[in-house]
């Protein structure tokens, strides 16, 4: 009798935080845009989070007022880039490169020599010099970024493989011009496996995402795990890494050998999702949570997630990373 009073109980608390809580699942969040198409969501701590948003999103290119959910992935990836690039470059005590060319500001400034001799060609003063043809060197921290792709194979995937490729492509410039490296892990059958090792072959990965074929497991702890260790790897090589985690959320297939870290869920698929995201968190590794299958209204139910959802934003709040639900 106790037991089903308790069953009850839960049940009646469910369903009155999803009758009064409907954004309640986003609480804690210092970002938050909502489409008709897409959700996003950051729980990031960084103090410099809106300036970094604008930053960022300056360049989006927005078609007849509408913003894609491929557009709402790109700016995620490139906000985690950017404070992971940017954590990586204390790490390098200051050193620093020289990616492009801007105009000089300020009384100090290093000469961008190619830049100004073109410029100077380019207004006719050449083999002169005039100031308004000057270049100067923009220098960043030498710190590279390590972006790693986490793929679930579920059905869902296929109506959202597209967007991802397209964000991908948009964020491939920039990754060319720091030399970021990026690797693939696919979680299909009982575990998951690195369908391409850490490199700058941007293409190679596409090609290979666009031929991932579907089943009907998810272990997503265990390409999390994968991937989790795969960017310590990485961090130990001098770069900083950045996971991104693509999923209906629908995890049914827990870790085989584990150690529960302090959470607690019915179904020990959603367990061990939960106890890597702990350790993610505890090693500061930027992360970003793709929802190919984002369902609203949804509730803050801590650490009984009741829907794909609710699990998936659970993981965005433990590592304090980036959510993008893709509405469809």
């Amino acid at each position: 009798m106790d037991l089903r009073l308790t069953a009850l109980a839960i049940l009646l608390w469910l369903l009155l935080s999803m009758l009064f809580g409907r954004d309640s699942v986003y609480s804690g969040r210092r970002a938050l845009i909502k489409t008709k198409r897409a959700v996003y969501a950051s729980f990031s701590g960084a103090a410099d989070l809106r300036k970094t948003l604008l930053q960022v999103s300056r360049g989006m290119k927005i078609l007849g007022g509408r913003v894609e959910p491929s557009q709402l992935v790109e700016l995620a990836i490139n906000v985690s880039r950017k404070k992971a690039r940017f954590r990586g470059r204390r790490r390098m005590m200051g050193a620093s490169m020289t990616v492009d060319y801007t105009l000089p500001k300020g009384s100090y400034f290093k000469i961008h020599f190619p830049a100004t001799l073109r410029r100077s060609a380019a207004v006719g003063a050449f083999p002169s010099l005039k100031w308004e043809a000057v270049r100067a060197k923009l220098l960043t921290g030498r710190s590279k970024v390590a972006l790693i792709l986490i793929l679930d194979s579920s059905a869902s995937m296929m109506y959202s493989v597209r967007g991802i490729l397209t964000a991908l492509r948009a964020v491939e410039r920039e990754a060319r011009r720091y030399r970021d490296r990026v690797a693939l892990v696919v979680c299909k059958g009982f575990g998951a496996v690195v369908a391409h090792h850490p490199s700058t072959n941007f293409n190679l990965v596409l090609s290979k995402i666009s031929r991932i074929g579907l089943d009907d497991f998810t272990p997503l702890a265990s390409g999390m795990y994968l991937g989790l260790n795969m960017a310590l790897t990485e961090r130990r090589k001098g770069y900083e890494p950045v996971l991104v985690i693509v999923s209906d959320g629908n995890a049914n297939i827990p870790l085989e050998k584990h150690r529960r870290v302090s959470r607690f869920a019915f179904d020990p698929a959603i367990q061990s999702v939960l106890d890597v995201a702990t350790q993610i968190a505890k090693n500061n590794i930027e992360t970003i949570v793709v929802n190919t299958k984002h369902r609203e209204p949804t509730t803050d139910v801590g650490d009984i997630a009741v829907s794909g959802t609710e699990l998936l934003v659970r993981v965005a709040k433990l590592t304090q990373g980036s959510y993008v639900g893709i509405i469809g």
